[in-house]
């Protein structure tokens, strides 16, 4: 079948005019097809359901994609099916079985999908990069799984200001391809991370302590919603979207390409790299790294915010060891922001004059694909006795788990500086809840990784007491904040809940304004939705 191109005039809009009608209560969704060319009586079984519904809706929806957009379409019992389910990067994200995969090259076609799975009721997932830790989060059992991947554009603005990047890109081909222009975009830390889902929950960067998030530095979204309807999401047009998809996540609609505020980086160089230190039984070699990060997320988050940290605590063959991941946003060899760190004794030291793509090479080396994964988040209030807690607990809940087949078990502290919270207030804010006063924050992402799925229970179970003892913590001497990072929640945690009560109605408020039926609550499962956490226990 042969698409008609022609567009109904009503279903691409590009400013606020769109509001006064969006989805009418009389809202047809065979018609919104058909303003995509999409004539659904000469589907046979999509005409069926123009009178009754179907309990093989994603039978019906996959053959029409198929019928529609023929190779876009890759079915089960294919080799390219199994290609495709098998790359994503935690085993658990690779256990879900879609009913068909699609590929959308066009945001039209995208449209049409979401259109064609609202009349059939057949669930579907958003898989931009599938770097996530648990199953379901941009994959889906019996469902269609809808892969980003043929948007890959990168284009940058003729003057340098900004540059419009496809959701199916990698961040390492992001910054490889901007590197010849000497600039670069507020985004990931690790190579093969995808653009979405980083950029829809949050978004750490190596500049942040400048810039802000990466969701803050998002010029525009093109957005398809529920209606079929592709929207320009800006601060002029659709504010409250705008707002909205700042941190909100899949809740709102499928972004085809963000436009986001570039910055220079003359031959993408920077300084960077990690220093490796161990820990015996007479070292203070904790303790003072514990120091170095507190003092650098603190005040020397305002004397140089060029500068940026990571600080891992890991067990290797019965050894305590540390990693401090140091970034410097020019290239200039070991800055003196750094010097407390330096001081410290390290093992390894990688860092050096290099470009940002080959940093995020090095995160990657740490991110393999094909294991068993999970990550867990959590917020405190910055000051060396609850990190020093953290660290503790850590270690003192790590036996449990240590024999694990394949085990690299971390507790990686970050701190969530004042200067990043008050990038977030720019451009009408985003929805996460925080304020400057009450950062600095010290935020942990508790990650493991294992190969034996006989150990998920006790893992997560590891997981889960760190938390909950650290937090327990934190409420007894006035740490507790109850922020939440999305990019590192587990299944388990309530991500939107976490950004505090009235930010949690108004994104439940912009939901129901457009997506009226609640097509990306109930058809899109995957990922933090705004009712709870994705799994209950």
């Amino acid at each position: 079948m042969r698409l008609n191109t022609r567009l109904l005039v009503a279903v691409t809009c590009g400013s606020a005019l769109c509001q006064e009608t969006f989805e009418p209560t009389d809202f047809n969704i065979t018609d919104a097809l058909l303003g995509y060319g999409v004539d659904v009586a000469a589907l046979p079984q999509l005409a069926s359901l123009v009178e009754r519904s179907s309990l093989a809706g994603c039978s019906i929806a996959c053959g029409s994609l198929g019928l529609l957009f023929g190779s876009q379409l890759i079915s089960r019992n294919t080799s390219a099916y199994d290609q495709f389910t098998t790359s994503y990067w935690s085993q658990q994200q690779q256990e879900p079985d879609p009913y068909c995969i699609f590929k959308p090259a066009k945001r039209e076609q995208v449209s049409i999908q979401v259109l064609i799975s609202r009349l059939t009721q057949c669930p579907f997932a958003i898989k931009s990069g599938g770097h996530a830790a648990f199953a379901g989060a941009s994959s889906i059992e019996g469902g269609i799984t809808v892969s980003l991947e043929n948007f890959n554009e990168i284009t940058l603005a003729t003057d340098k200001q900004s540059a419009i990047i496809g959701p199916g890109n990698r961040w390492l081909n992001v910054y490889s391809t901007l590197q010849e222009s000497d600039v670069v975009v507020i985004g990931g830390r690790v190579a093969n991370i995808g653009v979405g889902g980083l950029t829809l929950g949050g978004g750490i960067s190596f500049f942040s302590n400048i810039y802000g998030w990466a969701c803050d530095n998002v010029l525009n979204y093109e957005l398809v919603t529920a209606s079929g309807i592709i929207l320009d999401v800006n601060e002029r047009s659709h504010p409250d979207l705008y707002w909205a998809l700042r941190g909100g996540g899949n809740n709102f609609g499928i972004v085809t390409s963000f436009n986001m505020k570039a910055i220079p980086l003359p031959d993408g160089l920077m300084w960077g790299g990690s220093r490796t230190s161990l820990q015996d039984n007479t070292s203070t070699t904790f303790p003072a790294l514990i120091n170095a990060f507190v003092n650098l997320g603190t005040e020397g988050a305002f004397s140089d915010p060029n500068a940026a940290q990571i600080l891992s605590f890991t067990s290797y063959q019965g050894m305590n060891l540390s990693s401090a991941a140091l970034q410097y946003a020019k290239p200039v060899a070991n800055p003196p922001i750094f010097d407390e760190y330096r001081a410290i004794p390290a093992i390894v030291d990688t860092t050096s004059i290099r470009t940002l793509a080959n940093l995020t090479n090095e995160f990657a080396a740490s991110n393999p694909d094909g294991v068993r994964e999970t990550y867990w988040a959590a917020s405190y209030k910055l000051t060396v006795e609850m990190t020093q807690y953290v660290t503790d607990v850590f270690y003192e809940e790590l036996p449990t788990v240590a024999d694990a087949a394949g085990i690299v078990p971390a507790a990686t502290l970050q701190v969530i500086t004042v200067p990043q919270i008050e990038e977030m207030q720019k451009r009408g804010g985003n929805p996460l809840g925080l304020t400057p006063e009450e950062g600095p924050l010290l935020l942990l992402n508790m990650n493991v990784q294992w190969n034996d799925v006989a150990d998920d229970q006790r893992i997560l179970d590891f997981n889960r007491r760190v938390i909950e003892r650290t937090v327990a913590h934190s409420k007894e001497i006035g740490a507790y904040d109850e922020y939440l990072y999305m990019n590192y929640a587990s299944q388990f945690q309530d991500v939107i809940g976490s950004y505090g009560a009235e930010n949690k109605a108004r994104l439940v408020g912009i939901a129901e304004k457009y997506d009226t039926t609640g097509v990306f609550q109930d058809l899109v499962p995957g990922g933090f939705k705004l009712d709870g956490a994705p799994a209950s226990s």
